[in-house]
């Protein structure tokens, strides 16, 4: 007989993969004299309010009080987390994991509203990051940092790494920097999107492309360059590799479309150098960032 896999949601703020996710909502908090004490109602997505979420702010455990256990109580939520992972890797239903998935619902719920912040405003969000693999008390994922504008430059997110680091007097040993891309949690300065072998071969087109032209230190515009991109500047300098034919793209906002069908590729190279690159809303309404590479 066939192994029915089970589908799970990914949680993009907690590397939490569940049947399911929850919500919260009347989130409140306090500053205590040990801590900050806060409370929510926990919303599950079929049946609705469910209970309650809290933390004295004392040091204590984070504790869920069920509205009704027969509904949805402690045996509910200990089978919820039999059938989830996070970061791979199966989830304690002791009752240190209780307490981890209620922290983690209102992690994924809060960094979940400044992710909506951030692209509304057009920011940048950056937090720390523990594995597993790095220390036994990992994974860890710090409070995300806002920066008031896109950092979409691979060079400046290398410079903001170095600032962090010097300025992150308790980061721990083995931890490291991530970004929000718009789509998930990445490293803020991993490898190239590209192969070495595409960055050959853009280099490559790049140079018979200036030797074709009749005019290639003036700006070109929808020329077919390789791997369905075509080429929209100063093949010379600085030009913008778009995967359709339109050369505008506006890296410097966040797409806040309801609906979008489809994205498109980007790449923004200057003198040989790939600078920036990753996919924006295929409209020509909208033309700005979906993901940042």
């Amino acid at each position: 007989m066939p192994t029915i896999i089970e589908s799970r949601i990914r949680w993009p703020h907690t590397g939490i993969e569940a049947p399911y996710a929850f919500t919260v909502s009347g989130f409140n908090e306090l500053e205590t004299g040990r801590g900050v004490a806060y409370s929510a109602e926990l919303v599950h997505p079929e049946l609705g309010v469910v209970g309650r979420i809290a933390n004295e702010g004392c040091g204590g455990p984070t504790t869920f009080y069920a509205y009704d256990h027969t509904r949805f109580g402690d045996r509910q939520l200990e089978q919820f987390l039999q059938r989830s992972l996070q970061d791979g890797e199966p989830m304690d239903t002791g009752f240190m994991g209780m307490e981890t998935v209620l922290d983690e619902i209102i992690n994924e719920s809060e960094t979940a509203q400044l992710v909506a912040e951030m692209r509304t405003k057009g920011q940048f969000l950056v937090r720390s990051y523990l594995s597993r693999e790095a220390a036994s008390w990992g994974p860890y994922r710090g409070a995300p940092l806002m920066w008031n504008r896109i950092i979409a430059r691979r060079a400046d997110r290398e410079r903001l790494a170095a600032k962090l680091t010097a300025d992150a007097r308790g980061l721990d040993e083995g931890a490291s920097w991530q970004m929000f891309n718009g789509e998930e949690w990445v490293s803020l300065t991993g490898p190239s999107p590209l192969t070495p072998h595409q960055v050959t071969d853009r280099l490559r087109r790049w140079t018979r492309l200036a030797a074709e032209l009749d005019s290639p230190d003036i700006r070109n515009i929808d020329v077919p360059f390789s791997d369905g991109l075509n080429l929209f500047g100063t093949p010379t300098a600085s030009f913008i590799l778009v995967g359709d034919h339109v050369g505008a793209v506006e890296s410097t906002r966040w797409c806040t479309c309801r609906r979008r069908q489809k994205v498109v590729a980007f790449e923004r190279w200057n003198r040989g150098s790939l600078e920036e690159s990753g996919t924006v809303h295929a409209a020509t309404r909208c033309r700005r960032l979906v993901r940042l590479d």
